[in-house]
């Protein structure tokens, strides 16, 4: 993982969206791009999508829809498929497996129409605490208060996952399902002892709070990284690098998930192929969103992904030779 010097903050981020993303210059059919909540990566690279899509295809636009979290993202679009509407979303490729198989909170209501369309990021993990926190492993979060992410997104299901491996069940600390904007505030006020931060490197909520707070992230166990990475295709482990960060004083070893652009099988294959083309065409285009947006390449597009292509997508995938299933 690089250290990258002068990170954009969301505000000259969104401004600059705003410069390269004109309005199309003939009506198109209002198509919903819905992403997890602002502040992670996934929702930064979500809003580089859209404006790429609708800066050169003119017969279509995507309405960027940020939602509370992946839970909620599967049933808009869900309900999308429901209404034979078209949809996009962008989520982790572990809940995008549970949701397909009707595992977990999706028991009973399988998404058996949810279809991937391209890998986009890795999305690191951050359990991030006081920097005078009493908190030095996983195991020591029982009994604290700690903000997980959204209800039923991916970071809060991960972050379960993760606390459980190191042997801290639900019943054993607080748990508080806060958007990225609610645990910033919850450390400033002292009304958490730790909380889950995740996006693409460097993650915006995280330098934020470390330019105001002294905070650390808490490093996951490598044998224990060894054994998720081996046992799940959609897990990664990796190493948050000594000064990445105000203050990140100690290469810290860490989890993160593979999160992909996913759409229903209502969709047609034109639609799915050409805003899928239009994006690699483009790619330069996108790559100014936010270092993240580079996790998108053509060695890596079906990286992690466990779950049906949709026709459109594979069909390109394979035309540039691509596809690796």
């Amino acid at each position: 993982m690089k250290c990258t010097k002068g990170i954009l903050g969301l505000a000259g981020i969104f401004m600059f969206l705003t410069v390269i993303s004109p309005v199309p210059t003939q009506a198109g059919e209002l198509i919903s791009f819905i992403t997890p909540p602002a502040g992670g990566g996934a929702y930064i690279t979500g809003a580089g999508i859209v404006t790429v899509t609708n800066k050169y295809l003119t017969d279509m636009k995507l309405v960027h829809e940020a939602s509370s979290g992946t839970m909620d993202i599967v049933r808009r679009m869900m309900q999308k498929e429901a209404e034979k509407k078209d949809a996009f979303g962008i989520f982790g490729s572990v809940d995008a497996w549970r949701a397909y198989r009707g595992e977990g909170e999706y028991t009973g209501k399988p998404f058996t129409g949810l279809r991937a369309v391209v890998f986009n990021m890795g999305t690191d993990l951050y359990f991030v605490v006081p920097g005078n926190s009493p908190i030095k492993s996983y195991a020591d979060a029982k009994g604290k208060r700690i903000a997980m992410g959204g209800p039923g997104s991916t970071v809060a299901n991960t972050a379960h996952f993760l606390l459980e491996q190191h042997g801290v069940q639900k019943k054993d600390f607080k748990p508080y399902y806060f958007t990225y904007k609610e645990t910033v505030e919850g450390f400033q006020d002292g009304s958490l002892d730790g909380g889950f931060l995740a996006g693409g490197f460097p993650i915006a909520s995280y330098s934020e709070l470390a330019a105001r707070n002294s905070i650390r992230i808490v490093p996951v166990d490598e044998k224990m990284l060894k054994k998720i990475t081996a046992e799940h295709a959609y897990y990664y482990a990796t190493v948050v690098k000594t000064g990445s960060y105000k203050g990140l004083e100690h290469d810290t070893p860490i989890l993160g998930f593979a999160t992909a652009v996913w759409t229903h099988a209502g969709v047609s294959n034109d639609t799915v192929y050409k805003i899928l083309k239009n994006l690699f065409d483009h790619r330069q285009d996108y790559y100014q969103i936010h270092t993240a947006a580079k996790d998108m390449t053509p060695e890596v597009a079906t990286k992690g992904i466990t779950v049906p292509f949709h026709p459109g997508a594979e069909k390109y995938l394979k035309e540039q030779g691509w596809f690796k299933k």
